[in-house]
């Protein structure tokens, strides 16, 4: 007669191990009410290297990008981004959050300029460092694997620094940037 249940009789708290867990056993589904909002994978992906973009009224990639599978399709992710960044007098520069290829979070004006981080002018002091950070919550709808990323565009021809001051000098900030993917609980 195959075995179809097993009694939990005298098993106490904390006896099964994580490990003993089938991967995916446990789905936001499965889990009591009231676990919505937890935490339930965070990715992140780093960029310290100095990097240079040179634009003429194009959009380029910042090389800023990380992964990650929900585990339910009404998951959302919470994207916090930091970037530090230098640029000359007059450069006026949109960044955009991009799932996949699509652009989320942007703003809405009808000009072509539209973007989800606005990055602060150097005004004429080419050692200066700057950083733009912020978050937002997106609703990718999927269980697929979702790559998130930053691109910086411009309106003409100009040079944005990131990781590093404009003049690039020896004693000059040389620091980080981060992108950070944490899947919650719907």
């Amino acid at each position: 007669m195959p075995l179809t249940r097993i009694q939990s009789l005298g098993i106490t708290d904390g006896t099964i191990a994580a490990a003993d867990i089938a991967s995916g056993a446990i789905t936001a589904a499965k889990l009591a009410s009231g676990v919505g909002g937890k935490v339930l994978q965070v990715v992140s992906s780093v960029l310290s290297s100095q990097t240079t973009i040179s634009l003429n009224n194009a959009e380029g990639d910042l090389g800023l990008s990380a992964s990650i599978t929900p585990s339910s399709a009404s998951n959302k992710i919470l994207i916090l981004y930091k970037l530090n960044y230098s640029n000359a007098s007059g450069d006026t520069f949109v960044g955009h959050l991009v799932r996949g290829s699509t652009k989320i979070f942007q703003g809405d004006n009808g000009t072509g300029r539209e973007g989800s981080i606005s990055f602060q002018t150097a005004n004429m002091n080419n050692y200066w460092s700057f950083e733009a950070s912020g978050s937002f919550l997106d609703s990718p709808n999927t269980t697929s694997a979702t790559t998130y990323k930053i691109t910086v565009a411009n309106g003409s021809n100009l040079t944005m620094y990131f990781n590093r001051t404009q003049r690039g000098d020896a004693g000059d900030p040389a620091v980080s940037s981060s992108l950070t993917l944490m899947e919650i609980a719907a």
